[in-house]
């Protein structure tokens, strides 16, 4: 099996370049010959002239597709993956792959498809999904939902809007998300795919080793952005109303409100942003994981990371989280926004000791069942084999290219 690995960076990193990376590690390391197209956005400088020719290349970018045939011609893929094709690789890579008769896959990181921002969110409402179902959805322009900017909502919504009345997304042949949730979110939108086009594949993380609730310290984390949607203000609230020991780590524009809270409260203890080993390391220690989270989230790894060092995770009910986290079984939900029930959820976790010890052998029986490198692995191939059995050219949108 020859796997074209296709990826946009952004001009500033993030998950979904760690997902990428370690996908492409993961395959090579397992014997699959892996080639890579790498694509950037430093044409978008800022400048009068690079934005309006960003436009332009962001709906076709002609250069785009003929490097993309270059490495069909040079490598011979049998079949093509694509991370993210925004804005530089553009669409034009689907239509060039449909036309050499390749498979493509392409993993859906976030909701950028329907929603300009992402996230099924916005500044003020949490969640939002007014968007989600309109072809041309006007209301991410008005709300300035991309980068604050009414005119960069506009030319994304441009994009993503030409893109579902040419059809182009019905031309991959499947794509992959994280969650059921997700799953359930994109055949429910305005992209009108077929629910064989998607595929449930949870993202994997390493095994971190079971750690017993008897090896552990006495105190709850947090570790992630400091946000609003994150649930942050309800999670300082219930620590400064209970008084339960917390560590935080992370970085965001709430930093002040934790600083100001950890002064008032000693048994809150904010660490700034640490190193992925250090988070770990806390991971282990920590009775439980907290997670307030106000959004929908995606799969958040620092909860598979949990999982797999045998963490229970303590999670608001919110939709998608509460499939991820069970309540009674790899954790304890709590009503979402509600400092005091979180509180109180706090103190049935320290009362119920046999509870802990099997929350936490179900947090990791669960990373052992479905979010290893294994399992991972063993999910892509499959579907790849899958894809490139069939004959493309039955496709009857082909005759349209």
């Amino acid at each position: 099996m020859r796997l074209l690995l296709l990826h946009n960076y952004y001009q500033q990193g993030g998950g979904e370049d760690t997902v990428f990376e370690h996908e492409c590690d993961l395959l090579r390391d397992n014997g699959i010959t892996v080639e890579t197209l790498i694509f950037n956005n430093d044409s978008f400088d800022g400048t009068l002239l690079g934005n309006a020719r960003s436009a332009v290349q962001s709906l076709y970018n002609l250069q785009s597709a003929s490097r993309l045939n270059q490495a069909i011609d040079r490598f011979k893929p049998d079949i093509i993956h694509i991370h993210n094709l925004f804005y530089t690789a553009s669409a034009s890579v689907i239509r060039v792959a449909k036309k050499r008769q390749l498979p493509v896959v392409m993993t859906l990181h976030n909701y950028r498809l329907v929603c300009l921002n992402g996230l099924l969110m916005r500044e003020g409402k949490v969640s939002c999904e007014i968007c989600l179902t309109q072809t041309l959805p006007l209301a991410g322009i008005r709300n300035a939902c991309f980068r604050d900017s009414p005119a960069q909502s506009a030319h994304l919504t441009a994009i993503t809007s030409l893109h579902k009345l040419t059809g182009i997304w019905k031309l991959v042949d499947r794509f992959i998300v994280v969650t059921d949730f997700a799953r359930q979110k994109i055949l429910s939108s305005s992209l009108k795919l077929l629910p064989e086009q998607v595929t449930v594949k949870a993202n994997f993380v390493a095994d971190a080793g079971y750690t017993r609730p008897d090896e552990r310290s006495d105190f709850f984390l947090y570790a992630g952005r400091l946000t609003v949607e994150k649930g942050v203000g309800v999670l300082l609230m219930a620590a400064e109303t209970d008084g339960f020991p917390l560590e935080i780590i992370g970085d965001g524009p709430l930093v002040p409100d934790v600083i100001r809270a950890s002064e008032r409260t000693p048994t809150i203890r904010y660490r700034g942003k640490q190193p992925r080993a250090v988070v770990l390391d806390a991971l282990k220690r920590c009775r439980a994981l907290i997670v307030p989270s106000l959004w929908y989230e995606g799969l958040p790894t620092v909860i598979l990371e949990a999982f797999a060092s045998g963490t229970p995770v303590i999670c608001s009910d919110q939709h998608n989280l509460n499939q991820i986290v069970r309540d009674g079984d790899t954790g304890l939900l709590f009503r979402t926004g509600d400092s005091l029930e979180l509180g109180r959820t706090i103190r049935i976790f320290n009362h119920d000791s046999l509870g802990r010890h099997r929350w936490g052998q179900q947090a990791y029986g669960e990373f052992q069942a479905r979010y290893t490198k294994d399992v991972s692995l063993q999910t892509t191939l499959t579907l790849y084999s899958e894809l490139i059995g069939k004959q493309a050219l039955t496709d009857p949108l082909l005759k349209s290219l």
